[in-house]
C-alpha cells in the first residue's frame, strides 16, 4: 500500500472515530428558520421550506457554527445536497444529487480540506470521474469515463500538478487539430512562444505556424509572417538568437530547378522580430538538378548545439537512404564540410529530424526501416560519448506505436519531450491518419544513461 493511501485511510479513520463519539451525545435542539434567529449565536436546528411546504434546508448549528448533518432538497422533494460539517467547516462525506435523485458526486472533507476519494457520476448513474485528493489537491490517478462507461482519459497528479507520464496530445483543438497535420515544434527560450509546421488538409500547403502562451493559455496559431512558401522544421537555438528552418523557396542564386529542392534557411533575432530569411552557404545547401532523385541534394531538419554546430539530414553517401550530418561552425560564421554521423546513422535506413537535449548529451531522431522498429517510423536516441555518439536505441513502446512516430524535440528547460505521431483514429478525406503533436515529461522516457 502506498504512503498516500495510508495517509488517507488514517485521516478517514480519525474522522469516523470522532463522528462515533459525537453521535453518542444526545441533545434536545430547538427548530427555527433563519429569519427567526440571530445566526451568529444560535444553537439548534435551522429548517426552511419551499412555498409548497416541501423541505428546502435542514442543518444543525451550535453557537452560530454549522455542525453535523446538513441537508438540502429540490422543490420536487429529492435530496440536492447531503454533507457533514464541524465548526462551519466541511468535515465528513459530501454528496450532491441530480434533480432526478441520481447521485452526482461524492467526496470527503476534513476541516474543510478535500481528502481521499472523489467520484462524479453521469445522470444515468455511470461513473464519470474517479480521483483522489490529498490535503486539498489531486494526488494520484484520475480516470474519466463517458456516459457508456468507456474510459476516455487517464491523468496522474502529484500535489495538484498533472504529471504527463504517457504520450498526450499537446493542446488538442488549438495546436493539434483535426484539420491539419502538425509536426516539429520548437519554443523560444522562455517557453511562451512556439513554432511548428502544419499542413492544411484543405489546400495541402505546409507552413510554419506560431502561437503564444498567455494567462488564458495557448492562443489560436497563425501562419508566421516569414513563412511564405513550403516551409517546415522550425528550430530556435538555445539562446534564442537564431531561427532555422527548411524550405522549398528558391535560392537567391537561381540554381534551384525543381520545387522538390529543400534547403536550410536562417534568421537572426532583431528586437521583437526576426530578420529576413537567408539560406546557409553552399557548404550545406546543395541545389537539386533535374536528373537528381530524392533525396539527393535535399537538406532539412536543422538543429544546432550550444556552440552553434549544425545537425541536419540529407542523402547518405553510399545508399538511397538518408543520414544525419554534422557541420562545425567556424569563426567566420560559415561551416566546415559536413560529416555523416556514423553511428547513430547507417547506410541502410532513412534517418531524419535530429534534435539535441538542452544539455547536448542526448541526440534523438526519426528512423524508418530499422529491424527493431514498432511501426512505419520510430524515434531513437543516442548518447554523447568521448568517442562520438553511441549506437542508437529505440525509445520503446511508450513513445513508439504501431503507426508512425517522429520529429522529436525538447522544451527549452528539458522538462518535456515532444514528438509527432499519426497513432490517433482521425483520418483525412483520403483515409490517411492525421499527424498530431504529442508530449510527455522527459523523466518518463526509457533512456539508459550508461
Amino acid at each position: 500500500m502506498g504512503n498516500t493511501h495510508k495517509i488517507i485511510i488514517f485521516l478517514l479513520v480519525t474522522f469516523l472515530f470522532e463522528s462515533s463519539i459525537n453521535g453518542q451525545i444526545q441533545q434536545s435542539l430547538k427548530v427555527a428558520s433563519e429569519s427567526e434567529i440571530d445566526v451568529k449565536t444560535y444553537s439548534g436546528i435551522i429548517s426552511e421550506r419551499y412555498a409548497n411546504g416541501s423541505p428546502s434546508l435542514w442543518k444543525t448549528v451550535i453557537n452560530g457554527k454549522s455542525n453535523g448533518l446538513w441537508l438540502e432538497w429540490y422543490p420536487n422533494g429529492n435530496v440536492r445536497y447531503r454533507a457533514y460539517w464541524k465548526n462551519s467547516k466541511g468535515h465528513g462525506k459530501w454528496e450532491y444529487f441530480y434533480p432526478n435523485g441520481q447521485l452526482q458526486s461524492e467526496s470527503f472533507y476534513i476541516n474543510d480540506i478535500a481528502q481521499g476519494l472523489f467520484k462524479a457520476y453521469h445522470k444515468n448513474g455511470q461513473l464519470k470521474t474517479d480521483a483522489v485528493f490529498l490535503n486539498g489537491k489531486k494526488h494520484g490517478i484520475e480516470l474519466t469515463y463517458d456516459v457508456t462507461g468507456l474510459l476516455i482519459s487517464r491523468k496522474r497528479f502529484e500535489n495538484g500538478e498533472q504529471l504527463i507520464d504517457e504520450p498526450t496530445i499537446f493542446q488538442e483543438g488549438i495546436i493539434s487539430e483535426s484539420n491539419g497535420n502538425e509536426w516539429g515544434i520548437t519554443f523560444t527560450p522562455d517557453g511562451y512562444t512556439a513554432y511548428f509546421t502544419r499542413r492544411d488538409l484543405d489546400n495541402g500547403t505546409k507552413r510554419i505556424y506560431t502561437t503564444s502562451k498567455t494567462k488564458n493559455g495557448w492562443q489560436k496559431p497563425t501562419i508566421a509572417s516569414f513563412s511564405t512558401d513550403e516551409d517546415e522544421a522550425a528550430f530556435i537555438n538555445n539562446d534564442g538568437s537564431k531561427f532555422y528552418f527548411a524550405s522549398y523557396r528558391p535560392l537567391p542564386n537561381g540554381n534551384t530547378t525543381t520545387k522538390m529542392d529543400m534547403n536550410i534557411w536562417v534568421m537572426d533575432k532583431t528586437n521583437n522580430s526576426w530578420s529576413e530569411p537567408k539560406p546557409l552557404s553552399n557548404v550545406i545547401n546543395k541545389s537539386m538538378k533535374e536528373n537528381n532523385a530524392w533525396p539527393a541534394n535535399y537538406e532539412a531538419g536543422p538543429a544546432t548545439d550550444a556552440n552553434g554546430n549544425l545537425y541536419y539530414w540529407t542523402k547518405g553517401t553510399r545508399s538511397e537512404g538518408t543520414n544525419l550530418y554534422f557541420s562545425e561552425l567556424k569563426k567566420n560564421g560559415d561551416y566546415t564540410k559536413p560529416l555523416e554521423l556514423l553511428p547513430p546513422s547507417s547506410h541502410t535506413n532513412y534517418d531524419t529530424a535530429p534534435q539535441l537535449s538542452p544539455d547536448g548529451n542526448i541526440l534523438v531522431f526519426s528512423s524508418d526501416n530499422r529491424n527493431d522498429g514498432y511501426g512505419g517510423s520510430d524515434i531513437y536516441y543516442s548518447l554523447k560519448t568521448d568517442s562520438g555518439w553511441s549506437t542508437p536505441i529505440n525509445l520503446g513502446p511508450v513513445i513508439n506505436s504501431s503507426q508512425s512516430d517522429g520529429f522529436p524535440s525538447f522544451s527549452p528547460e528539458g522538462k518535456y519531450f515532444f514528438f509527432s505521431s499519426n497513432r490517433g483514429d482521425t483520418k483525412d478525406d483520403n483515409g490517411e491518419r492525421i499527424w498530431n503533436i504529442y508530449y510527455i515529461e522527459t523523466k518518463y522516457l526509457m533512456i539508459k544513461n550508461n
